[in-house]
């Protein structure tokens, strides 16, 4: 009796030490646990404190909600406790802001390191067009001490001194800046492909640590194909920003109509306070982090509505076969998602905005099983891609998820476009430039820049002698011309044939990104193809980027346009807008390229 007692007061005071409280006054409400302490204002619903337990050092300059980069802002008119108990505190924010119904909630539990958010959008019917490019949550953290920037296992540092930040040179473009030391930083160099991203945030040099975790990025607009901007400097400010909605590297804008009925929830996600003795070690501990969070999804604490927790999986064998022998491809890095079917009402997976998506990744092997788990139910089209492998494809048929079911569709057997034998190719088909010459850099300002001097005659590539990672700029760019304007040069493929192909060869050029330009292709100095200038511009030029809008397109040549002995095709890039004077932000970045020719 006496140990049961003894088990029974050390189980209620070990509820009471790790208990969550809520407090509050005419201004604020603090949500406080033995890990943080959150300081929520009444008037706007904005966070105004951020506290790690055991450390004065407060996080926070400023903390805002906003759209369309600040020509919208999220201030709340009502506020309402949903849950106060030892173990579970929540509050909600409203407001109506462009036409939509905003709801923000906190939520706190007893062992929560820090605070989660989500966003609920809702356009009703009744409710006037809309229209929004950005919606995000921006944490300006004090840049002094919150200097280490990361935002994947790769891309981390400690940013210039705000006082090496002030009176900056402004550089093209715009966003890019001179600071005191000479260096120029860009604050796209830190941006995020939605497609494998859980983490991104900033640290001191103590391993002070505050970080955004993403469980699932489902709400995101262009789901596994978006790229968006995550963090950046600001002088005093150190920016950790969430694009819940985002346009930067064309995923475009967002229109509920009259008469629809729209709504989307976007997170929870964790703002994840840490310690952990240095920048490395607080994003070791924040990744692991991750990993429990995304094992917890979707939520079960989770009671705003539109939220689903009752959720399907899709699962199968995902097969792409060479169609000249029938054999089956190893896949390398593959993706599978759930998408909306291309309609007039839904755009290309890239632009989709009003459906959840979701996806795997990473899958390897050949004929590998997958699975994509916790999809919320409804109608979807499969897409897939590899590495290894050209194309993108889509399977003939939609997929019906139901909660609480598997979907199994068994194996799905695809065919890569392949008209005969590879006389020879350039690259790795990946979806990105990252193998060519400055491709594993990418995320630097000025790399168009160096392409004159470091090809002053342009891109002559020898098959059989050039080595793509150093002969091939990651970037087709434009050069400067004539009155300082600048102005597209061709690239030129050089290679040698015993005999000329027996039927129709096809130059298989898979694009990785486009900015505001045209392609066309010539075989030994003849007539230019019909030209492809349909591209959408994703603006991976000049927001540093290595992929976006990706696009698979096939050059056709006769037998009798090829020569016995050496060849040259040309790829003609033309300008078609942007920029036009003392800057090159246009150009196509070539994901792979190749030739096939039937008979060889």
């Amino acid at each position: 009796m006496k140990i049961l007692f003894i088990s029974l007061l050390v189980t209620i005071l070990s509820s009471i030490v790790s208990a969550v409280s809520l407090t509050q006054n005419n201004n604020s409400y603090t949500l406080k646990n033995n890990y943080a302490t959150v300081v929520i204002s009444k008037k706007d619903g904005y966070i105004t404190s951020l506290k790690i337990a055991g450390d004065n050092q407060e996080f926070l300059n400023r903390f805002y909600i906003d759209a369309n980069g600040s020509k919208a802002g999220f201030h709340a008119k009502r506020s309402t406790i949903i849950k106060n108990t030892n173990d579970h505190v929540e509050i909600a924010f409203t407001d109506n802001v462009l036409n939509m119904d905003w709801e923000v909630r906190y939520t706190m539990l007893n062992d929560t390191k820090g605070v989660y958010f989500s966003l609920k959008l809702d356009h009703k019917a009744n409710y006037p067009d809309t229209q929004f490019s950005e919606i995000r949550l921006i944490l300006r953290l004090k840049s002094n001490p919150f200097s280490w920037l990361q935002v994947e296992d790769d891309v981390g540092r400690y940013l210039p001194t705000a006082e090496q930040q002030k009176n900056c040179q402004v550089m093209g473009p715009k966003e890019a800046c001179k600071v005191k030391t000479g260096e120029v930083i860009h604050k796209y160099d830190w941006s995020i492909d939605a497609l494998k991203h859980d983490v991104h945030g900033f640290a001191t040099k103590n391993g002070l640590g505050c970080w955004f975790v993403t469980p699932s990025m489902e709400w995101k607009n262009g789901g596994a194909y978006n790229r968006d901007l995550a963090c950046h400097q600001g002088e005093d400010d150190s920016l950790q920003i969430m694009y819940m909605a985002g346009s930067h590297y064309g995923a475009g804008d967002e229109y509920p109509k009259r008469g629809e009925n729209w709504s989307k929830v976007y997170g929870p996600y964790l703002i994840y306070l840490n310690k952990a003795g240095s920048p490395q070690a607080s994003w070791r501990d924040v990744k692991a982090v991750a990993k429990v969070e995304k094992a917890k999804w979707p939520y079960s604490f989770v009671s705003q509505p539109g939220y689903v927790k009752q959720r399907g999986s899709v699962t199968g064998k995902l097969t792409i076969k060479n169609p000249l022998n029938n054999s089956a491809f190893r896949l390398e890095d593959a993706v599978v998602t759930l998408v909306q079917p291309e309609s007039n009402r839904e755009s290309i997976p890239n632009q989709q905005w009003r459906h959840y998506s979701f996806w795997t990744h990473s899958i390897s092997g050949v004929s590998p099983n997958f699975s994509i788990n916790n999809v919320i139910p409804g109608t979807y089209q499969l897409r897939a891609w590899s590495k290894g492998v050209v194309g993108e494809f889509i399977l003939n048929k939609t997929i019906t998820v139901t909660a609480g079911r598997t979907t199994n569709l068994g194996e799905i057997v695809f065919t890569e476009k392949r008209v005969g034998p590879i006389a020879w190719e350039i690259g790795i088909p990946d979806r990105t430039a990252k193998e060519f010459k400055h491709g594993d850099h990418f995320n630097q300002w000025g790399l168009p820049y160096k392409f004159p001097k470091e090809f002053p005659n342009g891109v002559n590539y020898y098959i059989g002698k050039s080595n793509y990672s150093r002969d091939w700029n990651y970037c087709h760019v434009s050069v400067p011309g004539r009155g300082g304007k600048y102005q597209s040069i061709p690239w030129n493929i050089y290679f040698n044939l015993r005999k000329k192909p027996t039927g129709t060869s096809v130059l298989r050029v898979s694009v990785a990104a486009n900015s505001s330009t045209a392609l066309s292709v010539s075989i030994n100095g003849g007539k230019n193809s019909a030209e492809v200038s349909n591209f959408k511009d994703d603006a991976c030029v000049r927001r540093d980027g290595i992929r976006g809008f990706y696009r698979e397109l096939e050059f056709k040549f006769g037998p009798n346009d090829f020569k016995i002995g050496e060849n040259k095709i040309t790829l003609h890039a033309r300008k078609t807008g942007g920029y036009t004077n003392n800057c090159q932000f246009d150009g196509i970045m070539y994901d792979h390229i190749r030739l096939e020719t039937p008979g060889l």
